[in-house]
């Protein structure tokens, strides 16, 4: 569950990174880091989503 956690949290972080600062990337660039940086964000809390739903579930069947 941590490990989720950890990984949802690195892909949001990539994310924000990514759409935050698009300077680093080349002039045509930015709208695709845009892009891509949505796509990694969406990831991140799919992951956040499923340990949460996990951690639902270990709860009710103790």
């Amino acid at each position: 569950m941590v490990m989720g956690l950890l990984l949802g949290s690195t892909f949001i972080g990539i994310a924000l990174y990514l759409l935050f600062f698009p300077d680093i990337s080349p002039a045509g660039m930015k709208q695709d880091l845009r892009l891509y940086a949505l796509l990694t964000g969406a990831y991140g809390i799919w992951r956040f989503f499923r340990v949460w739903l996990a951690w639902k579930d270990a709860e009710e069947n103790v």
